[in-house]
């Protein structure tokens, strides 16, 4: 990879100028997303409107070095004043709140920037729909950072199903279920909840934005295949929760394939909890995060076999996504890495007169988002009739 990222320097002639909408200090995900995209040298950070808090806004900037007048308290004002510089950014990084995600990324699409965006894609499907006709209209890249579709494994074991190595998929499992103080108890003092437990920003449902997306997104990546219908049982057990924080989302497909995605805040002692389980009529495939160098395959009638990433034998796109030798563990951050390289090389590709397409097609991006959006609006509607069966 390093020569492919040297090779791109030297094309594009200098490094990506990023903006950043959100993600100051206050923000848990911001500094997730600066040290992966710093990690290949292929961006730098020149622009940002930080916080909706002005003070934090403006010390991130100052902090991050990004230069006074490019340090802005209002997203509109700086997509405007970057668009008509000499220098503007090539992309926005949007790291907010989801209620707010359709109107910065419409904002920033009209003023001609490509647009890196953290899910789920919006707050609502009517946003959802509206996004994908403005970036339709414009024609620029878009990317939803759904980051654990940068691990080398998971690469791994989507081509497996592609090869047919498991045969004929019979069920499709996935879960996001963590249980931290963080997540797994209400503060004292409600006025401080985090965003993703109030239900005017997130909804009610909001756990499956926050987790479920990621899970969701996971298995429609690994399979290919998106189920035709749904059931969910969503339940609050933490007092004075006014989100839910448990959700169960089966899942039917048009093959007669079945799944599951569990999604909680409430499972206790689980740290992240993010896996999958694929089983076909050969063989299955099964991946934990917590675990991620490894993937097991095991055939009906052989050994299991232990992939780990970084060894020999893979596709050269599954290869490529391991950047060390094994035995050198990469983990969260460089799986993020990917993403944002991928997009590099996809944005430089639009600059050179290329088609992104090779790049694109492995990265997540506004169908997947608008999926995620539809399986929310499902899961929202079965709860409210009872759990019943509703089609997507």
């Amino acid at each position: 990879m390093a020569n492919e990222n040297a090779q791109f320097l030297r094309l594009f002639g200098r490094r990506i100028r990023l903006g950043m909408v959100g993600g100051g200090f206050d923000s848990i995900i911001g500094e997730t997303h600066r040290i992966a995209f710093q990690a290949d040298g292929l961006f730098d950070l020149v622009a940002g409107a930080f916080s909706v808090n002005a003070e934090v806004s403006t010390a991130t900037g100052k902090t991050l070095l990004v230069a006074d007048d490019r340090n802005y308290l209002d997203y509109h004002e700086m997509a405007e004043l970057e668009a008509a510089r000499p220098d503007p950014i090539d992309a926005v990084v949007i790291a907010t709140p989801p209620h707010v995600h359709s109107d910065v990324a419409i904002t920033f699409l009209k003023c001609g920037i490509h647009v890196i965006c953290e899910k789920p894609l919006t707050r609502t499907m009517e946003q959802a729909l509206q996004l994908k006709k403005t970036l339709e209209d414009t024609g620029r890249i878009f990317v939803l950072t759904h980051c654990y579709s940068g691990f080398p494994m998971p690469r791994l074991a989507r081509d497996l199903v592609a090869s047919g190595a498991l045969g004929r998929l019979r069920m499709i499992d996935s879960e996001f279920a963590s249980g931290g103080a963080g997540v797994a108890l209400e503060p004292d003092d409600l006025s401080q909840r985090h965003w993703r437990f109030r239900p005017e920003i997130a909804g009610r449902e909001g756990i499956l934005g926050e987790v479920g997306t990621h899970a969701y997104h996971l298995i429609r990546y690994v399979t290919g295949r998106t189920p035709s219908r749904l059931s969910a049982r969503m339940q609050t057990f933490v007092d004075r929760r006014e989100v839910f924080d448990n959700a169960y989302v089966d899942l039917e497909y048009p093959d007669g394939a079945v799944g599951r995605i569990w999604s909680s805040y409430v499972a206790t002692g689980n740290q992240h909890g993010l896996s999958f389980r694929i089983f076909g009529d050969k063989a299955s495939v099964e991946w934990r995060e917590e675990d991620a160098e490894y993937l097991r395959f095991r055939p009906l009638r052989e050994p299991e076999v232990l992939y780990r990433a970084g060894q020999e034998g893979t596709s050269e796109f599954v290869s490529r996504s391991a950047r060390f030798r094994p035995g050198h563990p990469e983990g969260y951050i460089m799986a993020f890495a990917n993403l944002y390289t991928e997009t590099a090389f996809a944005i430089g590709a639009v600059k050179a007169g290329r088609s992104p397409e090779p790049w694109l097609k492995n990265l997540p991006g506004i169908d997947d988002g608008v999926l995620g959006m539809q399986m929310i609006e499902g899961a929202a509607r079965s709860q409210s009739a009872g759990s019943s069966w509703v089609t997507l």
